[in-house]
């Protein structure tokens, strides 16, 4: 269950889970000359075709001044290319019918399409074309640049839920340019230039940055022929990272915010490492079904369903590719509830997992409910193909196809190991919302636009 974190939904809905299914898969792989990975799948189950593109590039690679340019750059690649004009890949999906849209994250960019398979070629060939020759026209970047700051505010400013998960990260990251989140600042975004795009596009868009992904009514060798003609001539670029790791972390950190919202909020985080850690990935994984997953979850039932000291709680393994990731915890507090007592209600559920305090049935029904997840996350092709992208881009695919094996395998001492290992007050933060009185959340109506 590793989860894909993206801007194109709200908040809490970025809990979509991602969950990587066995080595049955029929994905063949192929490399260009380019460096370009190619991963292709024949499933003639339905007449439909999922082209997912996905370059090694998020928040990660910005710094302060750009911010949130990673997201930027994914809006303009639908606003026009050297061969193929504005909005083409909306019109595209529009006459076919299908799904195209785009994922900016804290360590990639991913654009798909979902699409009848006879218009296959146009849609390789548009995503062939995005990756060296747009267009970045000044006044379309200018009318962009709204569009993405308006949705800053409805996203992050106007949203009490999405400036917690803002404010978190900009708390429990000191160094980190995991400390903003893919939409980036304000600030930022209202001041980028032409020029900051360009450089930024020149520098992390190559075949050698990327993972193509084809699954569907496809032929592979005619796909591959295909792929080969029109990404084939792009030329690799050299890309070289300089990312600041966040130091350690030596004590507890602690913020008040103010913001519209109907209940009071509070939201807790602990580092944790890198995914690149897979056995301890898998175990945080569970301990999220153990804890939050359904209504017999311990801190569901006991916190809510029957103590009902909180209205709603959540938690998951937010894990990073380049360096220490997030395992967070959000609830909604009753009014009559103190940001103190709610925080010792979700330690009592945390400390009953560092000492084992928990039956062996409850794990066993936390490892039937990854396995549900596991079969639902391989209904669509669209699914199947973010999952291929993202742990081929990152040298996970073993860890993906060998998951519910992993999972198998995790005991009741794995659990309470990593609960002692992880869930440590000096490597907390803690980000306490209070509802602003009088306050009204008021749409911003001058920026015009679709958001993606």
């Amino acid at each position: 269950m590793f989860v894909i974190r993206s801007l194109t939904v709200l908040f809490f809905s970025l809990l979509t889970l991602f969950v990587p299914y066995r080595s049955s898969a029929k994905f063949v792989h192929y490399k260009l000359n380019n460096g370009l990975n190619i991963y292709l799948e024949e499933d003639h189950s339905l007449p439909i075709v999922n082209v997912t593109i996905l370059y090694r590039v998020g928040c990660v690679d910005e710094y302060n001044s750009i911010t949130g340019i990673s997201h930027m750059l994914e809006h303009m690649n639908f606003r026009g290319s050297k061969h193929y004009k504005d909005g083409f890949i909306d019109r595209l999906t529009m006459r076919y019918g299908g799904v195209d849209n785009a994922e900016t994250s804290f360590d990639y960019t991913v654009y798909f399409t979902t699409i009848a398979k006879r218009a296959l070629k146009e849609v390789l060939g548009f995503y062939a074309d995005n990756m060296d020759n747009l267009l970045l026209d000044k006044d379309k970047f200018l009318k962009e640049r709204s569009v993405v700051y308006q949705e800053r505010l409805w996203r992050i400013d106007n949203s009490a839920d999405g400036f917690l998960y803002f404010t978190l990260h900009n708390i429990a990251y000191k160094a980190s340019p995991y400390r903003w989140t893919p939409i980036g600042f304000s600030y930022d975004i209202k001041h980028y230039t032409l020029s900051d795009l360009k450089n930024y596009y020149k520098k992390y868009y190559a075949p050698n940055n990327a993972v193509l992904v084809v699954s569907g009514d496809i032929n592979q060798q005619e796909t591959y022929s295909l792929i080969k003609r029109v990404f084939g001539y792009k030329k690799p670029k050299t890309i070289v990272r300089h990312i600041t790791l966040e130091p350690k972390q030596l004590g507890r950190r602690i913020a008040y915010i103010k913001k519209p919202s109907e209940f009071k909020k509070i939201a807790i985080a602990f580092k944790i490492p890198p995914v690149r850690d897979t056995k301890d990935s898998a175990v945080l994984d569970l301990i999220t079904y153990i804890l939050f997953e359904g209504k017999t979850a311990l801190a569901q039932n006991d916190l809510v369903r029957k103590k009902h000291v909180l209205v709603d709680i959540g938690g998951f393994n937010e894990s990073r590719y380049y360096d220490k990731g997030l395992y967070e915890i959000f609830a909604s507090l009753p009014e009559k509830e103190s940001f103190e007592k709610a925080r010792r209600y979700i330690w009592e559920e945390l400390d009953k997992l560092k000492k084992g305090d928990f039956s062996h049935e409850i794990l066993k029904v936390a490892k039937e409910k990854a396995k549900i997840d596991y079969l639902l996350s391989k209904e669509t092709l669209m699914e199947r193909n973010m999952n291929e992208a993202y742990y081929a881009a990152f040298g996970l695919l073993d860890y993906y196809r060998n998951y519910l094996d992993i999972i198998d395998d995790i005991t009741k001492k794995d659990i309470k190991a990593a609960a002692q290992r992880y869930f440590k007050e000096t490597d907390e933060t803690d980000v306490y919302l209070k509802p602003a009185k009088g306050g009204k959340i008021v749409p911003n109506l001058k920026y015009k636009g679709s958001i993606r």
